[in-house]
Parts: C-alpha cells; sequence; structure tokens
C-alpha cells in the first residue's frame, strides 16, 4: 500500500505527508472530501498547521484519494483506535515498547510467548509498520508491570533491537 502512494504522490511531497497522517491517526476520508476521526470532523486547517501546508493541499489530497481506487476503499474506512502506551503505567499495566529490526519476521510471537510463559495478560498490541516508522516498534500494554529479568530475556531475542519500559 505505502509503495503504491509514494509512486502516486510521488510529484506532491506536501500532499503525501497529508495521507502519511491520515493514515497513521486513522483519519478517514468522507464521499465528500472532508476529514473525520471517527464521527469527528477535523478541519482542514487543523491538519495544515500540523504539517505546516496550506488548507488547499489538504482539500486536494482528500478529492486525490477519493479519485484513485486503490486509496478509495481504504482511506473511507480507516478507524482511530486508543493506545494505552502513555496512560498503562496510571491504569496499573506494564508497558513494554519494543524496536524491531527493519523487516523482522517473528519478533511479536517471540515476545508474546515469553509474556505467555509467565501466565501475564496481554491487554493491546500496537505494532507499527516500519515503512511508516523506521525500525518498526511494536508496542505491548500488559496486565501488571513487567518484571525486570523479563525485559533481559526480551532483548535478547532475535530482531529486537531495544526494549524501553514505560
Amino acid at each position: 500500500m505505502w509503495r503504491i502512494i509514494e509512486e502516486c504522490f510521488d510529484e506532491y511531497p506536501a500532499r503525501r505527508r497529508v495521507a502519511r497522517l491520515l493514515l497513521k491517526y486513522g483519519l478517514k476520508v468522507t464521499e465528500d472530501a472532508r476529514v473525520r476521526c471517527g464521527d469527528i470532523e477535523v478541519p482542514y486547517t487543523k491538519i495544515a498547521g500540523a504539517l505546516n501546508v496550506q488548507k488547499r493541499v489538504v482539500k486536494k489530497t482528500a478529492v486525490m484519494i477519493l479519485k484513485t481506487p486503490e486509496f478509495r476503499e481504504v482511506f473511507k474506512r480507516l478507524e482511530p483506535t486508543v493506545c494505552l502506551k502513555h496512560v498503562g503505567k496510571h491504569l496499573g499495566y506494564g508497558v513494554v515498547e519494543i524496536e524491531t529490526e527493519p523487516r523482522g519476521v517473528g519478533v511479536l510471537v517471540r515476545v508474546v510467548s515469553k509474556i505467555a510463559e509467565r501466565g501475564i495478560n496481554v491487554v493491546q498490541v500496537v505494532a507499527e509498520d516500519f515503512r511508516f516508522n523506521p525500525g518498526g516498534r511494536i508496542m505491548i500494554v500488559v496486565g501488571e508491570p513487567i518484571p525486570g529479568d523479563l525485559v533481559n530475556e526480551v532483548s535478547k531475542l532475535e530482531g529486537v533491537k531495544k526494549v524501553i519500559i514505560y
């Protein structure tokens, strides 16, 4: 998908940044070329301000998305999701973020297996595509604080570059 976006927006780097932001936050494009976060409309001016582009760039990006069959159905169906990364600690959860080797295959399975071996419940997993974030990241929220020795085990797994505990 990202390769198609790169090619389509090759001549429009500002529009490419808009499309990337929409994907990152799960902001959908409606039939009338509006941008929504769930049922809440997000003004073009707010998106433009976040990216330091003109408002018309955001609108033209939305229109271009609707005119491109490969994008239309994807962007019409995007939905935002809650990420517990920064609030997990305050809810009594443990949060571990794994930076993976690019294109590391099976890292998520290996890490979750180590967590399951300890009988720890996984509450949420968010895995970022390496095309959106150089060196992919996996964020895992678990039902209790992460034991230090588990951090050591996870950091030694194949494909794991870095482990961060929140």
